[in-house]
């Protein structure tokens, strides 16, 4: 499948010799040091005895065979069940829903929903292939000595703990990409190029931010190329541009079904990307970051490695993984949290191992160097990756998981059976819906407001998903207006939501715009110990709004409400300023948050995502808990809760304008 290798070993014993000295029963030979000491090298048979361990060992910790049941234990399972319910009804990532993680990602995480489980193992099946292939490439074909392999082996080992972490998969297909570019510019093969650049381009299909990096990786490649030869590198740069570009645009075409969701699908996934830093930005441990920077300082050592011996090798691994590591350190450090740390460091482990294919560990300081560097790094990755669960990630290292998951796989139907067992044991009790509520939703179409709800699946409700897969992600203006349209034209009978936001937020100003929405179309029908239970009216309760006062306010400023018996709405437009839009391209904004006094004198302090608060909030009835929530939902006129004035600040304010435009509304039936 893949050509042979078209640069020199200079001196190296490739593969091929090491079997034929094998059988010419070639003597060991000792080696003596220039001080005379006697070194002995390992025999023939040994060294290829070795190679294959560590094939197969590679082939064991990525193999992607992997399958998942519902759970609430972990908020990301809940999109992992989204995408599974979704690919089953037959919505379309860009048509029906939006979400950054692309149209067949679902196939990596199946559940035992229609016919996924099984496309699932099949697709997994085929990757591992591609992944086994690639590493007979790398192994047996690409000519590099055996230690070169060995710390390759060990660092790739370290990177798959991001790919089989239960809160945030990665995504395989870079692996085999890499390791073919990698070959390509160390031993030469057009089949290698084409092949890793159509790899690329499948990324599109399994998650937009790989798509990106991926980006980033060709747009590397391309200077270097113009930088070694511009007469020779026009086939090369007209194939980096066209081939991925080709392969995304027409596997997105048949897995959407029109140009129209291959557009949507760009459209949203870059929408969610762009308010990432601003919503879900949290700040973390500054040892996280320090250790971050020391793990680039560790692969800029490397690259200098590979320096002593070619500088245009150096030069071609600066140019391709310098965009994509700056994409993944602000991708770990905007949310600054175990799995997006870990993600990170598992890239950099990833990026360091294929540097070392490159190092001459045939000399002294390159060797005692890189065995510095890796246990350097080895140290960093389990202070700051593997500390959290420690015997996962040792699992994880050494592939101990592999056969089992294998194993089940081998048999479905016990699979399915186990699935669902564990399934009903992360439901259990109280956290399934209530059977009150589920008796009166009985077969009708259901939607949850919650942020958590795979254990719709469980409960066997008829449910339908908002467009954006869980609310705490409609964090632009676009994307909760995207949300209250479809409340608007497509709301189902029932609404269930549990009164909890993520990250402090307060519920109703994490979406303002679905939450009004709902509020003009559904009253409350149950209130039961964890949930509640909405159902839509016959008519909207009101018709438009009314502007009823204006102001302009500072960060650190009260915003008293209006005295009035009836709700009054607010909308506020802060924009970012100068300072703040650098932050939000690369680095991270700072959180803001919003004091809310109540009339009786309590005081709560919410997390609030400024750039949607230009859609309507509720203000002086602005609910907090469930109880008000079903409150304020209901019909009674009288309420036993009230807001007397807002506040707002933040650490960050610079990041925002100085005048931020308040708005008070009435709502007129």
């Amino acid at each position: 499948m893949f050509c042979k290798p078209d640069k020199p070993l200079g001196g190296k014993l490739g593969v091929m010799a090491e079997v034929a000295q094998s059988v010419s029963h070639t003597p060991v030979v000792p080696n003596y040091t220039h001080a005379g000491f006697r070194r002995f090298s390992l025999s023939t048979n040994a060294k290829v005895a070795l190679r294959w361990v560590l094939f197969l060992y590679l082939g064991l910790v990525l193999c992607p065979i992997r399958s998942l049941a519902p759970t609430g234990k972990i908020v990301d399972n809940t999109w992992f069940f989204a995408l599974n319910y979704a690919a089953a009804h037959h919505l379309v990532i860009g048509q029906d829903i939006a979400w950054t993680w692309g149209p067949l990602f679902y196939l990596l995480i199946p559940f035992d929903i229609g016919d996924n489980l099984a496309r699932g193992l099949a697709f997994q099946a085929a990757l591992w292939v591609l992944v086994v292939v690639v590493l007979w490439d790398l192994f047996f074909r690409g000519g590099f000595r055996l230690r070169n392999l060995a710390v390759f082996s060990v660092l790739i080992g370290l990177s798959t703990l991001d790919y089989h972490q239960i809160w945030y998969p990665g995504n395989l297909l870079l692996y085999p990409a890499l390791m073919l570019l990698v070959l390509f510019r160390l031993r030469g093969g057009i089949v290698r190029y084409v092949t890793a650049l159509a790899i690329m381009g499948l990324m599109s299909l399994l998650q937009i931010f790989d798509m990106l990096v991926a980006v980033g990786l060709i747009a590397g490649l391309i200077v270097d190329f113009f930088l070694r030869d511009r007469q020779t590198a026009r086939l090369n740069v007209v194939l980096a541009v066209t081939v991925p570009a080709a392969v995304a645009i027409v596997c997105c075409r048949f897995a959407l079904g029109s140009f129209q969701a291959v557009a949507g699908y760009v459209e949203w996934s870059l929408e969610l990307t762009r308010g990432y830093s601003v919503a879900m930005s949290t700040s973390g441990p500054r040892v996280e970051l320090v250790a971050a920077i020391e793990g680039i300082i560790l692969l800029v050592a490397t690259l200098l490695l590979v320096m002593l011996r070619d500088r245009e090798e150096s030069r071609f691994f600066s140019l391709v993984l310098g965009g994509p590591i700056l994409m993944n350190l602000k991708h770990g450090f905007v949310r600054q949290d175990t799995p997006h740390i870990i993600a990170f460091f598992c890239f950099l482990a990833m990026a360091l191992a294929l540097v070392t294919l490159a190092i001459p560990l045939n000399q002294r300081f390159t060797s005692v160097g890189t065995a510095v560097v890796l246990l350097l790094f080895a140290i960093l990755w389990q202070d700051h990756a593997a500390s959290n669960d420690l015997g996962g990630a040792i699992a994880s290292v050494t592939g101990l998981g592999t056969p089992s998951r294998v194993w089940d796989a081998s048999r479905f139907e016990h699979l399915r059976r186990s699935l669902n067992a564990e399934g009903r044991g992360n439901y259990a009790g109280d956290t399934r819906i209530e059977p009150e509520i589920k008796l009166i939703v009985g077969d009708e179409p259901v939607a949850f407001l919650s942020n958590v709800y795979s254990n719709a699946l469980m409960d066997r409700l008829s449910l339908v998903l908002f467009p954006v897969l869980q609310r705490y992600s409609a964090y632009t203006p676009y994307l909760d207006q995207l949300d209250a349209t479809w409340i608007h034209d497509k709301g189902p009978r029932f609404l269930i939501f549990d009164g909890l936001a993520i990250d402090g937020q307060h519920p109703w100003t994490e979406s303002p715009a679905t939450w009004t929405e709902v509020f003009r179309w559904y009253n409350t029908r149950m209130l039961g110990k964890h949930n509640l239970l909405l159902e839509r009216r016959a008519g909207p309760r009101f018709l438009q709004f009314q502007r009823i006062a204006h102001r302009t306010i500072h960060f650190d400023e009260d915003l008293t409400m209006p005295i009035s018996p009836d709700p009054v709405f607010w909308t506020m437009k802060c924009p970012l300023s100068s300072t703040g839009q650098l932050r939000a391209l690369v680095a991270r904004v700072p959180a803001v948050m919003m004091d809310m006094n109540g009339k009786d004198g309590r005081t709560q302090s919410f997390r609030v995502i400024v750039p949607v608060l230009e859609a309507p909030s509720l203000g002086n009835y602005l609910p907090s808990s469930l109880a008000e929530f079903a409150e304020i939902f209901g019909e009674r006129e009288h309420r036993d809760f009230s807001v007397a004035k807002l506040k707002f600040r933040s650490l960050g304010k610079s990041a925002y304008r100085k005048d931020c435009e308040v708005e008070f509304l009435r709502a007129l039936p």
